[in-house]
């Protein structure tokens, strides 16, 4: 699901290396030393109104909601699919492209990193469903791009931004995962804000006079928050329009609860908007990482895969808010019974459509995605990786299943069959297709409005330190439990 890297990427060298002084003279306010040197060039109009779309919640209404880069989950299969159904976000971003640390020997810089850069990533790749937008869900897909060598990082950006047409470039300095971080990239670079700093810069030298924006998504830290200041004035120093926390370290990886009070540091420091990410998994939790933290916007990943009606339950219950006065309604009595309903309607009333249609609809379209081959559209696949029929079968069943581990876990009317959906086996004869209506049985029958889970909880990988896999314990206890309770009956 990542650009296909055709050279070895290489560690960062460390900064020891580096002039100390830029980061410094930037924050000073000396245009040679930051990326503004870049702004005498005239700029056209932004591709999208960023500006806007913040003040939309300052203003009282719901701030911009934003589907998370999520690599191997949030593919293009994933966002299609939730576009198509049940859409309600602002905006999505492409999971990263990978961006070599060096270029191999006799290797063609322009011709290998445009295809780094575009490999799989089209802009207009939501626009073309066509169907059921409204203006404001009409957006071009931002681009994210993942290294630790800024010149390089700088030309890809650039490709994205003129070639690609791309309306935003983020900066991932948040992926955790070892293969990642032991080769300088990801969250690695927060162990040094000069690297945060020149990467940012890159970015916004390659996008410079082409009306793309420039942003970052971060953790709070590496192994610890003691960089986290440095690192987020590095970011809006090197001429990140916004950026993005997510409140757990490197080391944290996915366990344990968010730290919002991050977020709120975030706010408070930085001139630039703050988006919050982290265990937002509901209408309350969206309010109340708003109300702690004044974050200009919230971001969602695993919890939009647990409940694919979140973005609209959110949205309606700000619009819902407004009606009612304001900050007070989530502590009335109206919005008590609204988040505890559970009679199958969308949340406050939509009369249009019941939730396990809703329900329903999504995952249709995103076994359309799924089962239209292995290959995306826009990518390149070697023939000798091409699936044959019966790992094509499989690899149905796993992206039916890679859902599902989400959708059923944490809801309470269908944690009881999540045993019977993750065992399905191909060997075995299972199919994809008698799977899936099986799934939309269970749907229609036993669904019921999530509950609040820490749904990172669920993934395999869950602890980064010293590569422990110990994420899986909560999705195991769960997966047990209802294997037992499928036995019985």
């Amino acid at each position: 699901s990542c650009a296909v890297s055709a050279a070895r990427a290489v560690p960062r060298a460390p900064s020891a290396s580096r002039s100390p002084t830029r980061l410094a003279a930037a924050r000073d306010g000396d245009a040679s030393a930051s990326s503004s040197s870049s702004s005498a060039v005239p700029s056209p109009p932004p591709r999208r109104d960023y500006a806007s779309l913040f003040a939309r919640g300052a203003e009282g209404g719901c701030p911009p909601l934003f589907l998370a880069p999520m690599e191997g989950l949030g593919d293009r299969r994933l966002r299609r699919a939730l576009a198509r159904s049940t859409g309600g976000f602002d905006e999505a971003c492409r999971e990263f492209t990978r961006v070599p640390g060096a270029l191999s020997q006799g290797a063609k810089p322009e011709k290998l990193l445009r295809g780094i850069a575009l490999n799989g990533y089209a802009a207009d790749e939501l626009l073309l469903l066509g169907e059921d937008f409204s203006a404001e869900e009409r957006n071009l897909l931002a681009a994210q791009l993942m290294g630790s060598n800024p010149d390089l990082i700088e030309q890809c950006a650039k490709f994205l931004a003129t070639e690609g047409n791309a309306p935003r470039v983020d900066l991932n300095c948040g992926c955790p995962a070892n293969v990642v971080t032991g080769k300088g990239a990801g969250s690695s670079l927060l162990r040094d804000p000069e690297a945060v700093y020149d990467c940012v810069a890159a970015v916004s030298r390659g996008v410079a006079g082409t009306g793309c924006a420039v942003s970052l998504k971060l953790r709070s830290g590496y192994d610890d928050r003691g960089l986290l200041k440095e690192n987020l004035l590095a970011a809006q120093a090197g001429g990140a329009q916004f950026v993005t926390l997510h409140p757990r370290t490197r080391r944290e990886g996915y366990t344990g609860n968010a730290r919002w009070e991050d977020i709120a540091f975030a706010v408070d420091l930085l001139d630039v908007p703050v988006v919050g990410n982290g265990d937002v998994t509901s209408p309350a939790k969206a309010f109340e990482l708003v109300e702690r933290t004044n974050c200009a916007g919230v971001m969602i990943g695993r919890g939009a895969v647990q409940d694919p009606l979140i973005f609209r339950r959110i949205k309606a219950a700000f619009a819902e808010r407004r009606r009612h006065g304001g900050e007070e309604f989530e502590k009335s009595e109206n919005f008590a019974k609204a988040e505890t309903e559970r009679d199958g309607a969308f949340l406050f009333g939509d009369e249009d459509e019941n939730e396990p249609a809703a329900i329903t609809r999504f995952l249709r379209a995103f076994a359309a995605e799924a089962f239209a081959g292995e290959a995306l559209p826009g990518t390149r696949v070697r023939a000798s990786k091409r699936l044959s029929v019966s790992d094509l079968e499989k690899f149905k069943l796993g992206k039916l299943k890679q859902v599902c581990k989400y959708l059923f876990a944490a809801n309470p009317g269908l944690t009881p069959y999540l045993a019977e959906v993750l065992t399905a086996d191909a060997d075995a004869g299972a199919d994809a297709e008698a799977t899936l209506t099986r799934i939309e049985r269970l749907v229609e029958a036993h669904w019921r409005p999530p509950e609040d889970v820490l749904v990172d909880a669920f993934s395999m990988r869950a602890g980064y330190e010293r590569g422990m896999r110990d994420g899986g314990k909560a999705l195991q206890s769960t997966f047990v439990a209802a294997k037992s309770r499928t036995e019985e009956e």
